[in-house]
């Protein structure tokens, strides 16, 4: 096998931004008629990026699903932000991207919890708290009345401080909050912002989430409306909020976008075709590296961690390792139950089928971080490429580590890393990419 020496590299900011406008350009041009929505393209013409420029125009430009997001539109094809929103937004970019980008956080998230909070206003409220609603009135007074255009951008200045700093109560595996940040470090400091009450991890745990390491997932502030399950129209009896200060959850939830889900309009994460931050192949990289940090550190253990990537079911888990991580990267390999793929026939089924993946056995085939490996030495298993050199594989794949190989006995199993010196003995027989 012929390989050579890749290097993983990451999308920074500025080019992002530098080549968006060709990228906008390029999706209108070569969109059929009627392939976008009016909520689409009504963020086209507000000039508010969050195409990943590495994705192809086809996949961006399809019509949107009900399973399609990251296009202000929902899971079940409503918009998300009205126009109202999406100028007033487009409005107060500069200001956002001028304080988000002095400590290095999504300028999104401040975007999003001006909606939240005081809907995009330029008034200070009543309650003394200002235009995001600091609890404790830091950097007060906030006198009730508009705020100049100096203002605005102080108590921008502060929030986006104070994001950065909330992310410190975040679980483990989730404070590396910055501009290229994980999707569920996001999420997670969304839920530090509003206050990580414990009734919310109880309901992620009732929704089939891990309490202990994914308890944003049972927060309406955060997910409302992310799917059916957690949409107060179609579970109202069985995802709640909490509305009264120290009260209980009350059933249903209120009609309110959650954080993640308004980010994701702005920004695409966790969706079909655009990112947060950089390629498909290297968000994927980076998941799996903070999956194998939040395991080294005993965050996640044996015996219960892999039912954060199997839905709760005991079984081996190596596919559903590698499709939760497409499917947090906001490239699932289906559009369909979250993305979630448990057989390792399947993963490769779809590589064969064409479509965003595509599967190859050719030995000229140089692989590349981001791709999944096909393995079949007795037994099939699956994981993750993260660096190639020479003729070493460097893999990160859940369902490892009992007794020292892959396929280990799932419930005594873990996310591990191995450097493959020779990838065909040692039973690669394929790869599945995302491109």
């Amino acid at each position: 096998m012929k390989l050579i020496r890749s290097i993983l590299t990451s999308s920074g900011r500025v080019a992002h931004i530098s080549i968006y406008g060709l990228v906008i350009f390029n999706i209108l041009i070569v969109s059929p008629v009627g392939a976008i929505s009016e909520a689409q393209r009504r963020v086209y013409d507000l000039n508010i990026p969050y195409f990943n420029t590495e994705s192809t125009p086809q996949a961006c430009a399809s019509a949107p699903t009900a399973s399609a997001g990251g296009n202000n539109l929902d899971y079940a094809g409503n918009p998300i932000l009205t126009a109202g929103q999406l100028e007033a937004i487009a409005k107060n970019q500069p200001t956002y991207v001028a304080s988000a980008g002095k400590i290095d956080i999504p300028w999104q998230m401040i975007a999003v919890i001006h909606v939240r909070e005081t809907g995009l206003k330029l008034q200070n409220p009543g309650n003394g708290q200002g235009l995001y609603q600091f609890v404790t009135k830091q950097g007060g007074p906030y006198p009730a009345g508009p705020v100049s255009q100096a203002e605005f951008e102080r108590q921008t200045d502060i929030v986006a401080k104070f994001i950065k700093d909330k992310a410190a109560s975040n679980v483990a595996a989730n404070r590396n909050l910055t501009t290229s940040a994980t999707p569920e470090a996001i999420k997670d400091t969304f839920f530090s912002y509003n206050g990580r009450s414990s009734k919310y991890a109880d309901q992620a745990q009732s929704l089939g989430f891990d309490r202990a390491t994914q308890p944003y997932e049972g927060s309406p502030y955060v997910m409302n409306k992310a799917d059916a399950k957690r949409d107060p129209n179609t579970n109202p009896t069985g995802w709640g909020q909490v509305k009264r200060d120290f009260g209980p959850i009350e059933y249903p939830a209120n009609q309110d976008y959650g954080a993640f889900v308004q980010y994701g309009a702005l920004t695409g994460a966790g969706t079909g075709c655009n990112k947060t931050s950089g390629p498909t192949r290297d968000q994927v990289v980076a998941l799996a590296t903070q999956e194998l940090e939040a395991w080294g550190s005993g965050t996640l253990k044996s015996g219960e961690g892999y039912k954060k990537y199997s839905q709760g079911r005991e079984e081996n888990w190596c596919a559903d390792f590698v499709s939760w991580l497409y499917a947090q990267a906001g490239y699932p390999l289906i559009d369909t139950n979250e993305g979630n793929v448990p057989a390792v026939a399947t993963v490769r089924k779809i590589g064969e089928a064409g479509g965003k993946f595509k599967f190859t056995n050719s030995p000229d085939y140089i692989p590349r971080p981001g791709d999944i490996t096909i393995l079949q030495d007795g037994m099939s298993h699956v994981n993750i490429v993260v660096g190639v050199e020479g003729t070493a594989v460097t893999i990160i794949g859940g369902n490892q580590g009992a007794g020292g190989g892959q396929g280990s006995s799932f419930d005594r199993s873990s996310v591990t890393k191995y450097t493959y010196s020779n990838p065909y003995a040692t039973g690669i027989v394929g790869y599945v990419s995302p491109d």
